[in-house]
């Protein structure tokens, strides 16, 4: 499948492919594969871009997770992204019933042969904004801008208890709880994670925090919410005591990010879902 670029600038090709952050090696076998042109013409690494060409990556991908039906929430798609609203109790990749096997059906259905990327991952239960990427070279740019936390994630949750400080941020190492599977806990030895908070909403027994990764490690929000002893409701893994028996409450609520291509700043939404309406 062919995926576009427009150029806004004089650039060698080299140059404008390594600013996605992809390695040299990537760059180097797009070449070899002979998979870039520039207006409808095979081009070598030396060659330079103008403004208003159009270089092309023809990707020779299919689809490579088994299709599923599934009637997907989009919130925002392009020739570059498509970004949806995931519901609870869906993996992001399996062999089946995964978001990844919905993506590859709803792929299937609009004719677009191409790998399934996600940029990012949320938990099972975890609801909202996910980004899936339709090439290596925004692959690469999400990469980069995530691992240095120039896109902004916002999340919301409701937690139990009320704060004492109704903002902050916890900044507590996370590593692994060697005692239980799959769980993870405030450790000296643990990596850097930082999350700030602000409590959006208090009710009787719970607050509703708006919070922001700085970091992206597995479970911070969760295990960072039990740390300062305010633990999600429905999160039994890490303490939660109410008698709410449903998954626990977190939602993708936004990511605010410049696009790769346009170099225009973006920004994506998901609904609150309807079980965060606990009183």
């Amino acid at each position: 499948m062919k995926i576009n670029y427009l150029i806004n600038k004089e650039i060698n090709v080299r140059d404008y492919l390594l600013s996605f952050y992809m390695s040299s090696s990537k760059v180097y076998k797009l070449f070899l594969d002979k998979c870039i042109s520039l207006n409808g013409e095979t081009i070598n690494e030396r060659k330079i871009l103008n403004p208003n060409d159009i270089l092309t990556i023809d990707y020779k991908e299919e689809i490579d997770y088994k299709i599923e039906d599934y009637n997907l929430d989009v919130l925002y798609e392009d020739d570059y992204l498509l970004i949806i609203n995931k519901p609870k109790g869906i993996i992001i990749h399996d062999v089946s019933n995964s978001l990844c096997n919905f993506v590859a059906d709803y792929y299937n259905k609009n004719n677009i042969n191409l790998n399934i990327r996600f940029a990012h991952r949320l938990d099972k239960d975890t609801t909202g904004v996910i980004v899936f990427v339709k090439c290596t070279l925004t692959l690469s740019y999400f990469n980069h801008f995530i691992e240095t936390h120039e896109i902004r994630r916002e999340y919301l949750a409701i937690v139990n208890g009320k704060f004492n400080n109704k903002k902050g941020t916890i900044n507590a190492p996370i590593g692994e709880d060697r005692h239980i599977s799959n769980k993870k806990r405030v450790s000296k030895t643990g990596k850097e994670a930082i999350t700030h908070y602000e409590v959006i909403k208090e009710y009787n027994n719970y607050s509703l925090v708006k919070l922001l990764l700085e970091t992206g490690r597995t479970h911070q929000i969760r295990c960072h919410m039990s740390y300062v002893g305010h633990p999600l409701v429905g999160d039994k893994l890490y303490g939660d005591k109410s008698n709410y028996n449903g998954r626990f409450l977190l939602h993708s609520h936004k990511i605010t990010f410049i696009h790769p291509i346009t170099n225009k700043k973006i920004t994506i939404e998901a609904k609150v879902p309807n079980d965060f309406n606990l009183r």
